[in-house]
């Protein structure tokens, strides 16, 4: 659970702001993948800005990090259903699917003509990606279940340091031919890289970071924050503990050259108070595996009007 200080007690947080503008003061310019594929050519798309090593963190009595620059109800239970989806084991766009995530989040990137380049067949992100690392759901390696034994250390012995999930399988992920492994995902996993869990078990109380490779912050990154910041509500709910803390390192926050206009609209928007979101009366979830969006509910959420921004697939 999270105590909530009262709507009106809360404060606008402008963290998610202050890292688009520190891109835009500081980032340096780069030609990422995406324009350097000979299929992206003409697409307009030429040129990104990063910057490294930044991060935000969230005291959650301030409200749920759902950001309020651009309306996110919508978006809300697909984060949740792209999230759950990985936690038991989805690496098809199919099942994603079937988990509550919107189709078009992943639909682009996993065509006959992507999927070829891999080997993989089409609507499979492959053995690489987030939900076939984090449940061992793939041909090679260990079949190993990281969300079942992180639940199961976590009850068991809550006072270790050790309470950590990847998404990142170095040979799958990135892969290496000459030592005989073939990369065998269409997007290496973006997000969910680190996560881990503190529990401080004489207070019980839940601290979270989540440590994120790359980022699109003007799109990707609003997702990423609701759906791993979800997991530490989950997590607090079937171990009975309140969750505190939430903190997001960013090791490569980006916006794309089509996203300019896109990004002076969000630093134009005054933030506001964050939301309250519940896990509902009644949720008869006693696992990390057993949620689903439904089970989650958003109130007081204020915000500026939806639009879309671009991104490069």
């Amino acid at each position: 659970m999270i105590n909530y200080k009262p709507l009106e007690e809360r404060t606008p947080d402008t963290q998610y702001q202050d890292l688009l503008q520190y891109i835009r003061d500081n980032g340096k310019d780069k030609v990422p993948i995406h324009a350097r594929l000979d299929e992206n050519k003409g697409t307009g798309h030429a040129n990104s800005k990063e910057v490294t090593g930044r991060m935000i963190s969230y005291d959650m009595s301030n409200g749920f990090p759902v950001l309020t620059e651009r309306n996110l109800k919508k978006a809300f239970k697909g984060a949740i259903g792209e999230l759950v989806g990985f936690l038991n084991g989805a690496k098809t766009l199919d099942d994603l699917e079937k988990y509550g995530m919107p189709r078009v989040w992943w639909e682009n990137w996993v065509t006959k003509e992507k999927c070829d380049i891999f080997g993989l067949p089409e609507g499979n992100l492959g053995d690489g990606s987030y939900g076939a690392t984090l449940v061992g759901n793939t041909k090679e390696g260990f079949k190993f279940d990281q969300v079942l034994a992180i639940e199961r250390q976590m009850k068991k012995m809550p006072f270790l340091r050790t309470h950590v999930l990847t998404t990142w399988n170095p040979a799958l992920s990135m892969g290496d031919e000459e030592q005989g492994f073939k990369r065998q995902v269409i997007v290496a996993p973006c997000h969910g890289n680190f996560i881990h869990f503190t529990l401080f078990d004489d207070a019980k109380e839940l601290e979270m970071t989540h440590t994120q490779r790359s980022a699109d912050i003007p799109v990707g990154a609003q997702f990423n924050i609701i759906e791993w910041s979800i997991l530490g509500l989950m997590v607090s709910h079937i171990l009975g503990y309140t969750f505190t803390k939430y903190t997001h390192f960013f090791s490569n926050p980006h916006y794309y050259d089509l996203q300019e206009d896109s990004v002076t609209e969000l630093l134009h928007r005054e933030p506001k108070r964050f939301p309250t979101v519940k896990i509902k009366e009644g949720c008869t979830a006693t696992s990390l595996k057993d949620f689903r969006p439904d089970d989650f509910e958003i109130e007081d959420y204020d915000s500026h009007p939806w639009f879309k921004i671009p991104t490069p697939v």
